[in-house]
């Protein structure tokens, strides 16, 4: 390669990595406040960003941005993601932030048990510093919505936290089962993520508190892509390292089981520090 190439080639790599770094910083400043009950033992580990100009689709979710506001000049979409939810292995939820030409929010959406919301109340209460949407999460779900009575329509709402918590065990939803082991493995693996997580039940609050996305959680979504069986890697080895550490194969549940789940139904908010 000539030196003139050479320049040429670092000069277009410093541009990509200084359009990748105001995309950053773009997503940072419209990201969603998320609100979570007091008991909630999973936070979420990491968001994969991506902007995007209304002819185009999701990279994250099957949809297209059609019927968006005329005046929609770009929609900045989030993956957030968590390597628990109260019922199975892992969990992602998307949020849509939708800007004007003056950087205006017009819109937002989110995704709900596999359907998706408005994100914007009509009357934009829920709009903080008129940047970032506030949202609230189901407890151990993390289903999100503008209003936290949709979740209290819900019949599973002290169920699916509670007495089913970990009843989906090795969840293996959309592509993400391709990163999951298969056959007799699946089935040792299952039960293990199905007793962890039993020890996460608790009864939720209905009691929320506001947690905000961190920088260092930040990632383009073509990243979090990449990072996603690694992670589930590392999860299913740390969930094979505890029992076999711990020698619970055979034992209904230890004493270390036992302490968990109690601390997570007195509401001591142990699980939120683990979660982080």
């Amino acid at each position: 390669m000539s030196e003139s190439a050479a320049h040429g080639w670092e000069g277009l790599e410093g541009s990509e990595k200084a359009a990748g770094e105001e995309v950053r910083t773009l997503c940072e400043r419209y990201a969603p406040y998320l609100m979570f009950d007091l008991r909630e033992p999973f936070l979420p580990n990491l968001v994969g960003f991506t902007r995007l100009q209304p002819e185009e689709e999701s990279p994250s979710y099957p949809r297209s941005f059609k019927e968006s506001n005329p005046r929609t000049a770009s929609i900045l979409e989030y993956a957030i993601w968590w390597d628990y939810e109260i019922g199975h292995l892992y969990q992602m939820e998307q949020v849509w932030i939708y800007l004007g030409p003056n950087g205006e929010v017009l819109d937002c959406e989110a995704t709900f048990h596999g359907k998706i919301l408005k994100g914007l109340l009509k009357n934009r209460s829920n709009l903080s510093d008129g940047t970032h949407v506030r949202l609230f999460a189901q407890p151990g779900k993390h289903a999100l919505s503008p209003m936290p009575e949709v979740f209290e329509l819900l019949p599973d709402l002290y169920l699916a936290a509670g007495a089913h918590a970990g009843a989906d065990g090795l969840y293996a939803g959309g592509e993400i089962a391709c990163a999951l082991p298969g056959g007799g493995e699946a089935d040792e693996i299952h039960t293990r993520v199905r007793r962890y997580l039993r020890s996460f039940a608790f009864k939720p609050a209905l009691e929320y508190t506001e947690y905000r996305l961190l920088p260092e959680q930040f990632l383009p979504w073509t990243e979090l892509r990449e990072a996603i069986p690694l992670r589930l890697a590392d999860r299913l080895l740390e969930l094979e390292l505890i029992f076999a550490r711990d020698g619970l194969r055979g034992a209904e549940e230890s004493a270390a089981e036992r302490r968990m789940r109690r601390s997570r139904e007195s509401g001591s908010g142990t699980g939120r520090e683990e979660a982080r």
